[in-house]
């Protein structure tokens, strides 16, 4: 799935420090890219929605990451 999907769109979602700094908006920006893209007809209707489910999954785990106050591991600077 992840290979069908674009790269710019890809990167976006894999900003993890800029997720944790503003969950809602870097989710709602995604979104807009996901809708975006399937208007353009770069993605289908499928890819669409497994682009907004990663979205949603983004969003909580970085609620969630904010609500433990956890340390940034893993995360790309």
């Amino acid at each position: 799935m992840m290979e069908s999907l674009p790269h710019a769109w890809l990167s976006e979602l894999d900003d993890q420090v800029a997720l944790l700094e503003d969950p809602d908006g870097r989710a709602a920006v995604l979104s807009e890219m996901a809708y975006a893209a399937n208007r353009r007809r770069e993605v289908d209707d499928g890819d669409l929605v497994d682009m907004l489910e990663l979205v949603e999954s983004a969003r909580l785990w970085a609620l969630e990451h904010e609500a433990s106050d956890g340390p940034l591991i893993g995360v790309k600077h």
